[in-house]
């Protein structure tokens, strides 16, 4: 099983530099990011360069998805994403869909198909892979559109593109009341990336109000290629204990 951590989360105010001086010891080399301002492209493809480390994943600019007047904005954006994420050669990016519009729900549903089908050629000609996240609207994300986990499925099924997949945050599934060991194992081909937390907070604790232990069990034995983004807030001291904890489920 490979870890993707996301270095902004777990070592709050390091430099990418410093977060990988911490992970590469501890046999993790694989990091995430959110959004990248104008003038990181360069600085982390000197710290890829010089680290060996691999960026997996980074969330283009702009993600609706849900309201078919936004579309050639959302193309355009990740047009964008894909030119940066050849150049770090990163193989996914991360978007979400938006919040409900207010409009029905099977006409949003719809332009989301729509749009990650104008959006899969060109995921295909780049070699990337558009990961589809679904969010909890009970803490984190009020009003958020795409909540349900097999809303998500059916929404990747109907696209029918190797190059757009879901990204199964089980944090926030949880949230949503979800049996999340059913829905990973029902769904494996389907989805490209995952999320852990700690619940309820978001933390370091993977091991208590919800173990995660039969999650990564079920994803270790399932040999499956999807990285496990670590995705929790926490000191960096914290974060160090639990990478150590984890290193017992790395390939």
């Amino acid at each position: 099983m490979r870890f993707s951590i996301n270095t902004l989360c777990l070592f709050p105010g390091y430099s990418l530099e410093q977060a990988l001086e911490q992970m590469l010891p501890l046999g993790y080399d694989t990091f995430e990011l959110w959004g990248l301002s104008p003038e990181q492209p360069r600085q982390i493809q000197d710290c890829l360069r010089k680290s060996g480390a691999h960026l997996s994943a980074f969330c283009p600019s702009f993600f609706i998805l849900n309201d078919p007047a936004r579309r050639e904005e959302y193309l355009r954006s990740l047009q964008e994403a894909l030119e940066t994420a050849k150049r770090l050669a990163c193989p996914g990016l991360i978007t979400q869909v938006g919040q409900d519009t207010g409009a029905p729900r099977a006409a949003q549903h719809q332009s989301i198909v729509e749009g990650l089908r104008a959006a899969a050629p060109l995921l295909e000609q780049a070699g990337v892979t558009l990961l589809v996240e679904p969010l909890n609207d009970v803490k984190d994300h009020p009003g958020y559109y795409l909540t349900d986990s097999n809303e998500g499925f059916d929404i990747i099924r109907q696209v029918n593109s190797p190059n757009v997949r879901l990204l199964f945050d089980v944090y926030h599934q949880v949230h949503m009341g979800e049996d999340v060991l059913a829905r990973i194992r029902d769904n494996l081909p389907l989805i490209g990336h995952f999320h852990v937390a700690g619940h309820p907070r978001r933390d370091d604790k993977l091991f208590e109000n919800f173990d995660y232990d039969p999650v990564f069990r079920l994803i270790a034995e399932s040999k499956v290629q999807a990285p496990v983004g670590l995705e929790l807030f926490c000191p960096a001291e914290a974060s160090l204990a639990l990478l150590k904890r984890l290193g017992a489920y790395l390939d």
